[in-house]
């Protein structure tokens, strides 16, 4: 039935606006037995001009349609074409929509449309992509150029494909897919309804489960329904459950923790081993561990360096402090002697990144090929494991999971449209079948059908040993005890200081660590230990205790929930009196709740930033002349208000729980009870120590939304000195920490980092620092040009002599230019006078604004090797394009930190030299991570262009040149600059 007489169909469009935008091309196959029999294509005129960019992309113009037929005109042929076909399109949605808008595509409307973009998302969830361009390169089929024609193509071989790989599903997981929506709410439904429907492929079970389930089939089967007998598919469906899944999955993991290097260290018949100076130099010789791992390994004195350096700090019990230029390779630097280390002593040591796509490389990829070099040079050993670990939210909890499936897919209204949730259900389901213990961060999900809070939990919430998923079958515990058990531990900078901030209780015990990136961990840290009172999350917390719908009110909800099978008289009274009085106190905090979260837009009196009037969102210092105003008063006490109504609150939530501890089957309203009561006391202790009981060891920020009718409204506490925290929780408990990054260093100096991270302050941070050259020849490679005659950011002619500028350096260049800003309103306004400039020269520029997709963007600039960019903040750093595609880098504007930025105002107050001491090496760095996108390899060449004219005109200009990897530095008028970058392109 899915193998005869479908239409494969695509179209392009002037883009994605379903109101705004018309067909410029149509294609349609008709395939029968995986052999394209028929073909419809046609160009469609849409009556307007086609975008530049959606030229570029499908290589559609207006030439092309313009003697076309209308949209009216190639629907209705199309519509001859289908007939009563059913249809087949990737993200039909799409489709659907743009060929049924006319009259004349009205009878497509009946027709079935399956998504082969559902079918990617459900039968394969762990692809990176499900995009049509991905699955034909994953599977080798026709390669897709965003014509319509070729993308039918594709899509013809995939769709096969994906048919096999539903059809290679466990046979009670497609039912129950199949169950979750009715063809007419989900119509890629009959999909799997048809291979849950057919028994005969019952033969590719586990031969060891045959007969289990063949009994219990027949056993449900052989029950009479209204219909005579239940289908095979709902045989298939009364065996799904989510245990069963995962024990057939995990059924042959088991994981048990090493030991701990703080009882090794301890017993005085035990001793640490460490690898020796002169292993770590045979590993990277050419011969050696790391020299094995690659063709045409060059040995590195850096890398070797930094490892022995690495390995030293560890037998040493020191801390170490390492910078180490673009091309070291650090990465393998630390994970050597690290790797050696956990195998020799049975240990499990650490590795904490800043990004999960860092995470990922490390746990894919650089890990793996150290593990496949070490058992290579010792069969006999135990093999090398690793194990990514991250926070609760990042993995699916199954206790949530199973009520929502449980309560079955809804429709939900989305932009005006009704969709089924089944696809989202469906494609989670899938995910938890083939994966151990994988984090849902890869996964395609469309979190608004499928709320992300809906299927995962978070530390107060997971119901332990009282959940029935608890320990290996669980994601959030497996993926522990994987760590436990793993010889190196990956995990993000976000987690491991959170760690820190909750006294050890969300990582296994790691004594050695090694954090990369680490130019991020500082404020990483800072966010771990800051407190908050978050308005929207406080009236989030009061609708759950005050709602006058009883599906949303916590107490009622308990009322429903908890049966008291057999209880006494006095026992269940009680427990009505125990949740009336919590609904008593929920709705006095709600009062109190609302009024605190309501006196916070009184602190936009206090916003003085006329330039910023803008913005949605402001930030305030709150320094002493704002607390001792009356606004803030009235803050304060609507504070003190609300805490100690949430403290009576607490006491109703402590008696409630206590009471439910006897109480069968009342575990997970409990456990949420219980939660809301942490959360609030943590709202408590915030309110004392932000309004009431103020801490000198912190800065204290609002923020504040604009817009009266909406809350963003935030006090919070940050620790001025994030170091001493960390004394007493990082290296309290650890025995060596190893902070590594290409830029740490100011000038020559590391004093900025380690006063910042705390090290050599306490008796547990002693410090040593290393300072590695790149082991690339960036005085041959980079030029760095300064712009002699800008004007100064604040001089009026300013704007539009860089906009000037920027024309002509990126027609010189001719393209593959990366011009990282500071501020949004001023790159837009450079885009809109650059680009319809360049354009004339056939030069194309993008520019990261609101709502354009930064993935996107990154995609695009590595496949088009002349394309230009205008970006912000995410393209500073961790943006890798080597060779061609990138030729130059322009900074037109130092980035500084707001002259208003609460923590830096909370340090000029207390320290004279603060600007120095903070603002400008934290300036200095963000420019060598920008100059660090320009040299990826060792035969990569560019100019990195800095506008600013500071860098000439003020004294700490040196600082930020000094500390450049390239000492090629001139200093020249923006003509001269012009000229020497279209000599080099010409040459």
């Amino acid at each position: 039935m899915l193998d005869r007489d479908i239409v494969v169909i695509d179209t392009e469009t002037t883009g994605f606006s379903f109101n705004h935008d018309e067909l410029t091309q149509i294609a349609a196959a008709r395939m029968d037995k995986g052999e394209i029999v028929d073909w419809f294509v046609t160009f469609v005129n849409p009556g307007k001009p086609i975008p530049e960019d959606v030229a570029h992309l499908t290589n559609i113009h207006d030439e092309d349609v313009a003697d076309a037929p209308s949209p009216e005109e190639a629907l209705a042929q199309l519509a001859e074409f289908v007939g009563d076909s059913k249809l087949v399109a990737h993200n039909a949605a799409f489709d659907r929509t743009f060929t049924t808008r006319h009259p004349s595509g009205y009878p497509l409307l009946e027709n079935t449309w399956l998504d082969s973009l559902d079918l990617a998302r459900i039968a394969l969830p762990r692809l990176k992509s499900h995009r049509l361009i991905d699955l034909v390169r994953t599977f080798g089929a026709p390669v897709s150029t965003h014509r319509a024609d070729d993308d039918v193509a594709a899509t013809c071989a995939v769709f096969r494909i994906l048919l096999a790989a539903v059809d290679a599903m466990p046979k009670p997981l497609v039912a129950k897919i199949a169950s979750l929506a009715t063809p007419e709410q989900w119509e890629t439904q009959i999909v799997f309804q048809h291979f849950a429907d057919h028994s005969d492929n019952a033969a590719d079970v586990a031969s060891d489960e045959v007969a289990l389930i063949e009994d219990a089939a027949r056993d449900i089967v052989s029950r009479e329904t209204n219909e005579g007998q239940l289908s095979w598919a709902t045989s298939q469906l009364d065996l799904f459950s989510l245990q069963s899944i995962r024990r057939d999955r995990l059924r042959k993991i088991e994981n048990r923790p090493k030991v701990d290097a703080d009882a090794i260290a301890s017993d005085p018949m035990r001793s640490m081993k460490y690898p020796t100076a002169e292993e770590i130099a045979k590993a990277f010789s050419q011969e050696g561990l790391v020299g094995n791992l690659y063709k045409n390994y060059e040995p590195r004195a850096e890398q070797r360096d930094m490892s022995t350096s690495v390995r030293d700090a560890f037998a040493s019990g020191d801390n170490l402090v390492v910078e180490a230029g673009t091309g070291v390779g650090k990465s393998m630097a630390y994970l050597v002697p690290l790797a050696l280390t956990a195998q020799r002593n049975g240990i499990t040591v650490g590795v904490a990144t800043k990004t999960n796509a860092l995470l990922d490389q490390l746990v894919f990829k650089e890990v793996p090929a150290l593990a496949k070099a070490l058992r290579a040079s010792n069969p006999d050993a135990k093999p090398l494991t690793c194990a990514p670990l991250k926070g609760f939210s990042h993995y699916p909890c199954l206790r949530k999971i199973r009520s929502v499936v449980d309560d079955g897919a809804a429709m939900k209204e989305i932009q005006g449209k009704e969709l089924s949730q089944a696809p989202a259900m469906a494609a989670l389901l899938s995910f938890i079948e083939q994966t151990e213990y994988d984090d849902i961060d890869g996964l395609k999900l469309d979190y608004r059908l499928l709320p992300r809070k809906v299927i995962t939990t978070s530390s107060q919430e997971c119901l332990r040993r009282k959940c029935p998923f608890f320990g290996n079958l669980c994601f959030v515990h497996g993926a522990r005890k994987r760590a436990e058990a793993a010889d190196i531990l990956v995990t993000n900078h976000s987690l491991l200081f959170c760690d820190m901030a909750a006294d050890g209780g969300l990582l296994p015990p790691v004594r050695y660590w090694a954090v990369d990136e680490a130019h991020g961990a500082e404020s990483e840290a800072r966010r771990a230990f800051s407190i908050e009172l978050d308005a929207e999350n406080i009236l989030r917390e009061a609708r759950r205790v005050a709602a006058d719908d009883a599906r949303r009110n916590v107490f009622s909800r308990a009322e429903r929930r908890v049966v008291l099978n057999g209880a006494k008289e006095e026992s269940e009274t009680l427990f009505y009196t125990l949740t009336q009085k919590g609904k008593s106190a929920g709705e006095a905090y709600r009062q109190t709740a609302e009024a605190f979260c309501a006196s916070l837009k009184g602190l936009l009196f206090f916003d003085t930033n006329r330039h910023g009037r803008g913005y949605e969102i402001v930030e305030l210092w709150v320094n002493s002349d704002i607390r001792s105003s009356a606004t803030f008063g009235d803050i304060v006490d609507k504070g003190v208000a609300m805490r100690e109504s949430a403290e009576k609150l607490i006491a109703a939530c402590q008696n409630l729980v206590a009471y439910l501890e006897e109480i069968e089957n009342a575990a997970a309203i409990q456990r949420e009870i219980a939660a809301m009561a942490i959360d609030l006391k943590e709202q408590v202790n915030a309110v004392q120590l932000i309004l009431e009981d103020p801490n000198e060891s912190y800065a204290y920020a609002a923020t504040l939304c604009r817009k009266k009718d909406r809350v963003g409204e935030k006090l919070q506490g940050m620790p001025v000195n994030v170091g001493g925290k960390l004394n007493d929780t990082l290296y309290a408990s650890t025995h060596s920490v190893v902070f590594a990054s290409a830029t740490l260093s100011v000038n020559g100096s590391f004093d900025g980092f380690t006063n910042a991270m705390g090290l050599g302050q306490g008796e547990f941070s002693p410090v040593k620092t290393c300072q590695l050259d790149s082991s690339y020849d960036f005085d041959k490679n980079m030029t760095v040009y300064v712009v002699a005659d800008m004007p100064e950011p604040n001089e009026p002619s300013y704007m539009a002599t860089l906009q000037k500028f920027l024309v002509e350096a990126h027609k010189a260049q001719q393209g593959s230019m990366l011009t990282l800003f500071t501020n949004r309103r001023e790159m837009e306004r450079c885009f809109d006078y650059v680009q319809p400039e360049l354009k004339s020269d056939d030069l194309r520029l993008v520019c990261q604004k609101w709502g354009v997709s930064v993935k996107g963007l990154r995609d695009d600039f590595l496949a088009d090797e002349h394309l230009s960019l205008f970006a912000l903040k995410s393209f500073w750093e961790g943006f890798d394009a080597p060779g061609a595609t990138l030729k130059g880098v322009v900074i037109p504007k130092l980035p500084f930190m707001k002259p208003t930025d609460p923590l830096s105002c909370e340090r000029a107050e207390r320290d004279d030299q603060a600007w120095r001491h903070y603002v400008l090496p934290a300036a200095v760095l963000e420019v060598k991570q920008a100059a660090g996108r320009l040299i990826r390899r060792a035969d990569d060449t560019g100019a990195l262009i800095l506008a600013d004219h500071r860098l000439v005109s003020k004294s700490y200009g040196k600082v930020f040149l000094n500390s450049l990897p390239s000492s090629n530095i001139k200093v020249l008028p923006a003509a001269q600059i012009v000229a020497e970058l279209a000599a080099t392109n010409r040459g």
